[in-house]
């Protein structure tokens, strides 16, 4: 992790690089597990954010040198997810529901983050993009 802040219900991450991918599932883990999220909320959240930022550094342009910020903050209805990068434009809310690509299992990803979180906005901003979904979650608090 290049930085990050982190509040009682809110973090921020810089990430970077191959690391990357890493560094957020690890973060979001570290995150979840101090809300008190059940196991599999916890894995739910590590595969959204895993998908989306392995998918910017596959496929959106986005080179070793290029960072991303992962914010993860509790609202009522659960974690809201938001993630910027300056890699190319992709709204994942005009992809359509059925994708078949099987060849190479595309579009696979894109059905899960949609089964577990709605994707709450996307613009793309002078930084570059931003997305954010919101995933439910049943506080225990």
């Amino acid at each position: 992790m290049t930085s990050g802040e982190s509040e009682l219900d809110r973090m921020t991450r810089l990430l970077k690089g191959p690391q990357a991918v890493v560094d957020a599932c690890e973060a979001a883990r570290e995150f979840g597990t101090f809300q008190w999220l059940e196991e599999d909320e916890l894995a739910r959240l590590c595969i959204l954010i895993e998908e989306w930022i392995a998918n910017l550094y596959d496929h959106g342009g986005l080179s070793s040198e290029d960072e991303v910020r992962l914010a993860i903050a509790c609202e009522p209805a659960g974690l809201r997810i938001t993630i910027q990068d300056t890699g190319k434009p992709f709204d994942p809310r005009e992809v359509p529901a059925q994708i078949e690509r099987l060849e190479r299992g595309g579009g696979a990803g894109i059905g899960i983050m949609r089964a577990w979180a709605e994707f709450a906005g996307y613009e793309v901003t002078p930084d570059g993009n931003q997305l954010e979904m919101l995933m439910p979650v049943r506080w225990r608090r």
